[in-house]
């Protein structure tokens, strides 16, 4: 019997969860081993499944592995396994990776281009709905992969965002990804198969339940380098568990702050001032903590990119606060000196020298000075960049959002222009 078919065998075992099938994986080596071990064995393990387990464990009736594989086949919905080399590390290293992903759509390596999950409340606020979009938005914007969960409110406009923004986004479902929950929700679903992937750890046909979000979440943050919480009532909400499940796996967490007496705010409030999250001033600031994971992903061959260490949300947060005190020290360097060179242009001797190019600040990188000298050399669309540079496109749509976060490049009538000019 094929590995392939052991794995789904494993996943679809009754009883039998990721937390105790990750466990056997790990005893017996194999999931041709878990397949072929015996009562004794299974008893034996250290990963200590109960009788019950045991029992579902000792059925070796494959008919309903054989069903699910081909209904797969007929519905062009892949199956990523725990053995293959497109399975996220990322979930890999969990407690309690999914044994199984069912995946439609365009499936990105997000090993290589970093995602951020982006999660709220169904009941958003207009508040919350402009932040959630102006997120997925930014970080399409930026390159990253936005991941949310389909749902209403928040995690739809997240969705949307990224997509009105070329970008991509991962929907993790709570149920089959042939099966479009919220029904409102079938045209975004629709979108998203064309620029991105419905993703989930349930067979397809499986109708969403209750306690299959609470799993589903572990997959939003495990899938994700930092999570997003933008709205939140209370500790129940399911935008909390995925905020509780990223903290447990190690990963950064961020909330949106909002108004003392707005419900949908309370736990989000709660959680920065608990510390449990870092508060995020903008999407921008989300974009400057991660973008070296950008930079990586997008400079290394994806057999040698480094599996980064997660940051504690406090660090983020210094590093948010660092990056924007740059920022702001060169826009005032801007503003000075075009106070400077309007002050030059009322005198009769400087009025038709033509003004020098205002100089790069020294923190630039390599491409960013790069991109800035060429559009002061007359570049002005990202078509001209890409061609002059060498870059590859999404590097340089970026950079050119870095430049403009920045304040050193601006669009005028359509065209990028020096920030000072």
């Amino acid at each position: 019997m094929s590995s392939r078919l052991s794995y789904l065998w494993l996943s679809l075992c009754p009883g039998v969860g990721p937390h105790l099938a990750a466990g056997l994986l790990r005893d017996l080596g194999s999931p041709d081993a878990v397949f072929a071990a015996d009562r004794a064995t299974l008893i034996a393990a250290p990963s200590a499944p109960r009788k019950a387990q045991v029992d579902a464990l000792c059925d070796k009736d494959t008919t309903l592995a054989e069903q699910v594989d081909a209904q797969c086949v007929r519905q062009d919905i892949r199956i990523l396994t725990l053995g293959d080399s497109a399975y996220p590390d990322r979930l890999r290293a969990l407690a309690d990776p999914p044994v199984v992903l069912y995946v439609r759509g365009r499936w990105p390596d997000v090993d290589v281009v970093p995602a951020v999950a982006v999660v709220g409340t169904r009941r958003a606020t207009p508040y919350g709905l402009r932040m959630a979009e102006e997120l997925g938005t930014t970080l399409a914007r930026a390159g990253f992969i936005t991941v949310s969960g389909m749902a209403l409110g928040n995690d739809g406009a997240a969705h949307r965002g990224a997509l009105r923004a070329g970008g991509l986004t991962i929907a993790v479902l709570a149920g089959g990804v042939d099966i479009c929950y919220p029904p409102q929700h079938r045209s975004l679903m629709g979108d998203i198969l064309l620029s991105g992937a419905l993703v989930s750890e349930y067979p397809p046909g499986t109708e969403p339940r209750g306690t299959h979000y609470q799993a589903r979440n572990r997959i939003i943050s495990g899938l994700s380098v930092a999570s997003v919480i933008v709205e939140a009532a209370d500790y129940r909400s399911g935008a909390l568990i995925t905020a509780r499940r990223a903290l447990d796996q190690g990963r950064d967490v961020y909330a949106v702050p909002g108004a003392v007496d707005a419900p949908q705010s309370a736990a989000c409030n709660e959680l920065i001032e608990k510390g449990e999250a870092a508060l995020l001033r903008s999407p921008q600031a989300l974009v400057r903590t991660y973008r070296g994971l950008l930079h990586r992903s997008q400079e290394q061959p994806p057999a040698q990119q480094p599996f980064e260490r997660q940051t504690h949300p406090e660090s983020a947060w210094a590093a948010i606060r660092r990056r924007e005190e740059q920022a702001e020290k060169r826009r005032a360097a801007r503003a000075a000196q075009q106070k400077r060179r309007a002050a030059q242009a009322q005198e009769p001797s400087a009025q038709d020298a033509p003004a020098a190019p205002s100089p790069l600040p020294a923190e630039l990188s390599e491409d960013e000075r790069r991109i800035a000298l060429l559009v002061q050399q007359g570049a002005g669309t990202p078509e001209e960049l890409i061609e002059r540079c060498g870059l590859p496109a999404p590097r340089v749509m970026a950079l050119v959002t870095m430049l403009e976060m920045d304040g050193i490049l601006r669009r005028e009538k359509g065209r990028l222009v020096m920030g000072g000019q």
